[in-house]
């Protein structure tokens, strides 16, 4: 039962900004505001049942009508609605609902139908930094919140560890490659990932792949045809077990992804490669996440889908024992 006078967070598909959104509402949380999680049904489930979430509400449809939003909005009568996504969607079935704080991206007109927000496009610092603007401006006088490892839910979590039970990865320590993708551009390249793969199980670590598309999936396969002791996790698991198995990690290994954001958030150390986007916008947050790239390149940071280089070095030839290095804290 979602209690009445909440914080209704609005929460889009892609999981990384999914993830960015909730560190930027840490404030909120910390100042007792209670937040309902609202959203495609994959990124609810991911924080449903989870500390500073009173309910979730996830999406019946792909994308449901403005109409079957805001008559949902007034079933519940939310105090605010708090649209971090770039759309107009939220933010116009809150009005419609007659929900009087209505906070949100001001872009593309979208700034019309808020009563608090600030701009997200155009800008030249982190995600989350935009987002904590918005926040801020909605509910001004928060705190800055310190960090605060994110836990899913005890279920996914007891769920995780029964299949390390069942495994025989109670006692085994184990490296995450989190080979997710939303482009092949920011893909980690076969041959790395095989290296670190290798490198990990000489060292006696046992590598769990964890990715979710279809191209995930066929990468992983052919990881584990050349490492067959790979641990081959890509599409079997929600974000909830995901977040669960990266956890329980040693370490993880990951791309620009929404994989390599819920690891930060998750406060284990994480090691993402960046080659055609942008750290300063996009890095993985948290106290053990950092970044590596081939810095000697000049074509990083271009932005492209498919990368016009021959070999796409900045994700194929960074070294995989530089990567170890890291991955092992050293």
């Amino acid at each position: 039962m979602i209690p009445p006078g909440a914080i209704w967070v609005r929460f889009p598909r892609f999981v990384g900004d999914a993830v960015m959104m909730h560190q930027a509402s840490e404030g909120l949380r910390a100042a007792g505001f209670s937040l309902v999680a609202w959203g495609p049904s994959a990124t609810v489930e991911l924080f449903q049942g989870t500390e500073g979430y009173v309910g979730a509400e996830a999406d019946p449809v792909r994308k449901p009508s403005l109409l079957a939003a805001a008559s949902l909005l007034r079933k519940h009568h939310p105090a605010a609605v708090l649209a971090l996504p770039k759309s107009m969607r939220a933010p116009a079935a809150a009005l419609v609902a007659g929900v009087q704080k209505r906070v949100g991206c001001t872009d593309g007109g979208t700034g019309l139908i808020l009563s608090a927000g600030a701009k997200y496009k155009g800008r030249d610092d982190h995600a989350i930094d935009r987002y904590l603007d918005i926040v801020r401006q909605g509910f001004p006088g928060l705190p800055d919140a310190p960090f605060k490892s994110f836990r899913p839910r005890p279920e996914s979590l007891d769920a995780a560890a029964s299949m390390r039970r069942q495994l025989g990865l109670e006692e085994r320590p184990y490296l995450v490659l989190a080979i997710g993708s939303a482009t092949d551009s920011k893909r980690l390249g076969l041959g790395t990932l095989v290296a670190v793969a290798r490198l990990g199980s000489a060292a006696g670590y046992r590598s769990v792949v964890l990715g979710g598309s279809e191209s995930d999936m066929a990468w992983a396969r052919r990881l584990k045809e050349e490492v067959p002791e790979v641990l081959d996790l890509t599409g079997r698991l929600p974000w909830s077990q995901s977040a669960a198995w990266l956890c329980a990690a040693s370490s993880v290994l990951a791309n620009d992804s929404g994989l390599a954001h819920l690891a930060a958030a998750c406060g284990v150390r994480v090691v993402s490669v960046f080659g055609p986007t942008i750290p300063r916008h996009t890095a993985p947050r948290g106290p053990q996440a950092s970044i590596l790239r081939k810095e000697d390149l000049g074509c990083l940071e271009c932005l492209e889908y498919i990368c016009p280089v021959a070999g796409h070095p900045c994700m194929n030839q960074v070294p995989p024992g530089r990567l170890w290095e890291v991955l092992r804290g050293r």
